[in-house]
């Protein structure tokens, strides 16, 4: 079982570029407070980044690819020092400048945030990728040019390749994130081969009739080293985390399928379905009726 892929396939991932532009003289830009994920690329030439609770800036330089998955704040400027509070942002660039330029490239990642992602949850407040020629991710710098191309060359159909691209980016983000940080929280769990068995198992059957004990046979543990280990890494247990993938792929079914509470209930392994009702209500706030009436004003041919 990919556990990445089914956890990346509940996000129903979108990506669309905003914004194209070179930058000359004075300038800062904050995409942050749209309650949506950003990212820029570093087309061409250097500029820095400027965090809230970092000390000192970061550096970016053409190819780089920074992602900012939970609307961080920030600041992409021409300056080393923190631009003041009064300073204008997101100015349209004054075309009359001239000197050094800096070329962006700003996209948003628009993904399902009605559901519980695991992963999403434990991405960092920034991500970057840069250009250093081997990454551990193939293909990543390819990407990024091609999608430098794409964007400038404004080829007929060109929208919906830049659109697809950027979607295939933030998977290699992810994919890079997860390479070099495999003993942290998480991706740590998924990285593990024990841990990883049981959540492998989880996911290839949510519906099943599993224990801590069961888990921890298919990890090769014991009880309380693995609920233990699994707590640690993941920050809740085994069976919350069924818990709340269950509740993530029931949701998803009462707003893309017809299907009835008692079959999503049952297909959440659950035998009576006031049990399901109770849980779902508890995770959603809402009960499984509601549910479904949500789909049907936004899809009437459900019965």
């Amino acid at each position: 079982m990919d556990v990445l892929s089914e956890i990346l396939r509940t996000l129903h991932l979108k990506a669309s570029v905003f914004l194209h532009a070179c930058f000359r003289g004075d300038w800062a830009v904050d995409t942050s407070g749209e309650r949506r994920a950003t990212f820029h690329m570093v087309a061409r030439g250097g500029c820095w980044l400027h965090m809230p609770d970092e000390a000192e800036p970061v550096a970016l330089s053409g190819g780089d690819l920074i992602v900012f998955p939970h609307d961080a704040q920030h600041t992409i400027s021409n300056s080393l020092q923190v631009p003041d509070e009064k300073f204008p942002l997101n100015q349209v660039p004054d075309q009359n400048q001239t000197g050094p330029g800096v070329t962006l490239i700003c996209g948003y990642f628009d993904f399902d945030r009605h559901n519980w992602n695991p992963l999403i949850e434990s991405l960092p407040e920034y991500m970057i990728v840069r250009e250093e020629g081997s990454s551990s991710v193939p293909l990543s710098d390819t990407l990024g040019h091609f999608l430098v191309y794409e964007v400038e060359a404004a080829q007929m159909g060109s929208d919906l390749v830049i659109d697809k691209l950027s979607e295939i980016l933030f998977i290699h983000v992810i994919r890079n994130h997860l390479a070099k940080n495999q003993d942290q929280g998480f991706i740590a769990a998924l990285a593990d081969t024990r841990l990883g068995k049981a959540l492998s198992k989880m996911h290839e059957n949510p519906a099943g009739n599993w224990t801590v004990e069961k888990l921890a046979t298919i990890a090769g543990m014991s009880r309380s080293a693995f609920s233990a280990q699994f707590s640690q890494s993941v920050t809740i247990s085994p069976m919350q985390y069924l818990t709340r993938w269950r509740m993530t792929l029931a949701n998803e079914r009462f707003r893309t399928t017809g299907d009835s509470v008692s079959q999503v209930a049952a297909q959440s392994g659950y035998e009576s379905e006031a049990a399901f009702a109770k849980v779902f209500k508890r995770h959603f706030g809402y009960g499984p009726g509601e549910a479904r009436r949500k789909k049907k004003i936004v899809d009437p041919t459900v019965i």
